[in-house]
Parts: C-alpha cells; sequence; structure tokens
C-alpha cells in the first residue's frame, strides 16, 4: 500500500485526544497554543532521499481554476515547504509553462507525492447529527461547503462508515499555529500529531468545547473534517482548556510528520488536481 493510500487510510481511524473525553463512537478530544515556524525553503532535502530502484515520478498538477503566476508560485513553495516538514528527500517542485506544477521523487513514493498537492482545509464543526450507513463500504467523494454555512459530510470510524450533518466551522485550521509528530510508545504505533492553537483560537476551542459539553450525544461530538471528508467525530464531556490538542491514530512516523507538516504549512491557496503521473529510469 502507498504512503498516501495508507495516510488516507490511517486518517479515517484517527482519533483527536483529551484529557476530559473519552472516544464515544467516532474519537476523543484535546486542549492549546504556539507558534508557525520555519519560512519554506527552496527544495526539500531530508530523509528518504534515496531513489527508488532508480525510477523517480514527475506528477504533474493544474490548478482546477484559473491563478495568476504568482499564486501558482506560492503554492509551488508551500508545497516545497510541506515537503522539507515531513522529512522528505530528493523531491523537486518546479512551476512549468505558467500553468502546471510538478513534484518530482522517488517512484515509490508516488502517492505521497500526489498528497503534497492535497489543499489540506482543517475545519473544526459541531455534529447536528450521525447516521451509520449500512453496506457502505468507503466515503464518497470530499465535499465542499462555505465556513459559514452546515455541511453534510462522511467519515468512517472502525469500519462503519457515517454520513454527519454538521454545524458552521467553530474553529478553523488557521487557528493551529503548530503542528509537532510525536512519539509515545505506550501508544498504538507510538506516533500521533500535537496541536497547538493560537490564543484566540485556544479560547474558542474551550468554547465550543463547554457548550457540546452539555448536549445530548451525538451533539455533543465536533467534527475534524480534512478536505471534505470528516476524520474524526470526538465526544467532549467538559471545556478543553490550555490551547492544546493531539490527533492520534495507528500512524507511522512518515504519515504524522506528513500530517504535521500540512497543518503547519495551512490550506494551499489554489485546488489542485494530478493531470499526469510519469516514471523514468534515471541513470
Amino acid at each position: 500500500m502507498g504512503d498516501g493510500m495508507a495516510m488516507r487510510r490511517v486518517l479515517g481511524v484517527a482519533c483527536l485526544v483529551a484529557l476530559a473525553c473519552g472516544c464515544s463512537g467516532s474519537g476523543d478530544s484535546g486542549d492549546a497554543d504556539g507558534r508557525r515556524s520555519g519560512k519554506p525553503g527552496k527544495s526539500a532535502t531530508a530523509s528518504d532521499s534515496g531513489k527508488a530502484g532508480g525510477r523517480r515520478a514527475d506528477v504533474t498538477f493544474m490548478p482546477q481554476e484559473p491563478v495568476s503566476v504568482r499564486t501558482l508560485e506560492r503554492t509551488a513553495e508551500l508545497i516545497r515547504d510541506r515537503a522539507a516538514k515531513a522529512g522528505l528527500g530528493g523531491v523537486k517542485v518546479t512551476v512549468e509553462d505558467k500553468n502546471q506544477i510538478t513534484v518530482s521523487g522517488p517512484a515509490a513514493r508516488q502517492e505521497t507525492l500526489e498528497a503534497l498537492g492535497q489543499p489540506a482545509e482543517l475545519a473544526f464543526r459541531p455534529v447536528l447529527s450521525a447516521v451509520p450507513e449500512t453496506g457502505v463500504e468507503k466515503c464518497p467523494d470530499a465535499v465542499e461547503g462555505a465556513p459559514s454555512e452546515p455541511l453534510t459530510a462522511c467519515g468512517e470510524y472502525q469500519g462503519t462508515v457515517s454520513t454527519y450533518r454538521l454545524g458552521p466551522v467553530a474553529v478553523a485550521g488557521t487557528d493551529v499555529a503548530e503542528a509537532e509528530a510525536a512519539h509515545d510508545a505506550e501508544r498504538g504505533s507510538g506516533w500521533f500529531v500535537k496541536l497547538d492553537f493560537t490564543t484566540a483560537g485556544g479560547a474558542k476551542f474551550a468554547d465550543i468545547t463547554g457548550q457540546l459539553s452539555t448536549q445530548q450525544a451525538p451533539q455533543n461530538q465536533f467534527a475534524i473534517v480534512l478536505d471534505g471528508v470528516v476524520v474524526s467525530a470526538p465526544s467532549v464531556s467538559s471545556s478543553i482548556t490550555g490551547g492544546k490538542a493531539e490527533i492520534s491514530g495507528n500512524f507511522t512516523k512518515q504519515e504524522a510528520r506528513q500530517l504535521a507538516a500540512q497543518v503547519n504549512t495551512g490550506a494551499l491557496p489554489v485546488h489542485l488536481s494530478v493531470s499526469s503521473v510519469t516514471k523514468v529510469r534515471v541513470k
């Protein structure tokens, strides 16, 4: 299974963990405050720099709507930053023909290269209703919706696919100041992602979790939505203060670092789609 596919599978069972709540049918919750770190690098050079069997994959992305060259350059810069923060070596990101971005790297990491172009729009929304779907094995395509409007989205937890009706965004991805991959040998694979909210984000998080804690299930849950898919829907038993939270699941080291890198760089300014994938042998 490729890294990108594994990442999507793991996100489906991810759980936001905190001191004040327990995993209830969809997940757990957490607490926050911190800084967005580092400037985007010009190239990604870290571990994983070996060429897989002497083959390279060139993944070409096209914007889904017309954008300026400046916006495309900024998008490429963020993708470089994601690759560097995720520890992906041997990755090169270039803007070509003023209307496309090509990400090149080891062929064995093709799906990870494709994942670098995902929007990574993170949001926390209160759950209004949750309906398990019988006979459904996986969620359909991701959905989009205005932050100020309710949203119907799909999510999977422990093999059960559910349809969630969600309220407007209560805490946005921009309210997360910093994310960091961390390791704890006592939990699952040991890898998880620590979140630090901004001061304002921590206050919003404490406020919404306090409100939800007074509700009956499933309205005591809030959904963590990443690119239109419900990653998890934790239940809350009290207001979560302190401005910190964790996203945990059966992460490998690379998957945790990749998710943290996506959160740290923020959502891409333009939605991209893969237009072509070319594999070439490197001499």
